[in-house]
């Protein structure tokens, strides 16, 4: 997260766009930040932001569209053992009716898939496992094995939506991130060397100088409001960091702990889509931070690492500093 918290930054806006009004009426008449760019356009741009904000949400919040429809995943595979309108309650039964039907030397009796782990991730490989071994059971018989009435048709229909799901649960978060990707371009709280020159940031870092130069030291100008929490005018402090890519796709990434802006807690790092935190550590040994990210394989180099407080406001920003020895 930048500097400014998502919850905070209509309002940011809302603040610079009232204070436009005002200084469109100190002047005496409309003037522009850049040509072909006025208080119009940056309400545009605000009205824009919205927009996507709104769209997020509707995907990503509690009762939003992935939150259906990992519901709706876990309602077809079954929310718990007892649950019996999913498959999981069936499937915890289908080892002895195996037994009932085969008897225990049977070498399919004796080869019953196990449930294993019962997690979102793992449905789709149990389930599958099951079907190939029914349907080997099934073949064994006489007549196909029913577990009351669910047989192994209705094990492939919800194969079937369990898939569909997953798929849309997938494509949801990927379009999630996506959008979220550019609701941060879009606004611009971000490095100076990544910031875009048409963001809403960059709109009032232009508008501050403007008004500044066009107003010195009159009313106008001393009632800019604030753009960044605790707002003292200069960029970001930059922190040296090192990192190393290891065997099995982790990342070992270490700084010096001595010089953190104060109120550090956690350390943020994001590769594409994925992203972790992990707590900052107040004595470490050596005064070497090292931290292991499970799960990330590096193209090129990362894409962010930063210092940030207990709230998630970004303190300082990483640069890889590849002289920084790696700790033994």
């Amino acid at each position: 997260m930048p500097r400014i918290n998502d919850e905070d930054r209509l309002p940011t806006l809302d603040n610079y766009l009232a204070h436009y009004e005002q200084a469109i009426i100190v002047n005496g008449s409309a003037f522009v930040i850049e040509l072909g760019f006025g208080r119009p356009e940056l309400l545009a741009l605000r009205n824009d932001f919205e927009t996507l904000q709104l769209a997020i949400a509707a995907l990503a919040d509690e009762g939003g569209e992935l939150d259906s429809l990992r519901s709706e995943r876990d309602d077809v595979f079954g929310t718990s053992e007892e649950d019996d309108d999913g498959a999981w309650f069936w499937l915890k039964e289908y080892k002895q009716a195996v037994k009932n039907r085969l008897g225990n030397r049977h070498p399919l009796a004796r080869t019953v898939p196990n449930l294993g782990r019962i997690l979102p991730k793992n449905y789709l490989d149990i389930v599958h496992k099951f079907i190939v071994h029914w349907t080997r059971v099934n073949a064994a018989l006489a007549a196909p094995m029913p577990l009351g009435a669910f047989t192994l048709t209705t094990l492939q229909t919800a194969f079937a939506n369990l898939k569909a799901k997953i798929e849309a649960i997938d494509e949801g978060e990927i379009t999630l991130d996506v959008m979220r990707a550019k609701r941060e371009q879009d606004f611009g709280d971000e490095a100076d060397d990544k910031r875009e020159p048409t963001s809403i940031v960059a709109w009032l870092l232009k508008y501050q100088t403007e008004i500044r130069t066009r107003f010195p030291n009159q009313p106008i100008a001393d009632s800019l409001p604030e753009l960044f929490p605790g707002d003292t005018g200069t960029p970001l402090p930059t922190i040296a960091f090192n990192y190393v890519a290891q065997a099995g796709g982790v990342l070992k990434t270490w700084f010096a702990v001595a010089g953190l802006p104060a109120g550090a807690a956690t350390v943020f790092l994001k590769e594409g889509a994925v992203e972790f935190t992990e707590a900052v550590q107040p004595a470490p040994l050596g005064g070497m931070q090292v931290n292991l990210w499970d799960g990330i394989t590096l193209v090129g180099d990362l894409d962010e690492f930063e210092i940030r407080d207990a709230a998630g406001l970004t303190l300082a920003r990483g640069v890889r500093d590849t002289s920084l020895a790696e700790p033994a």
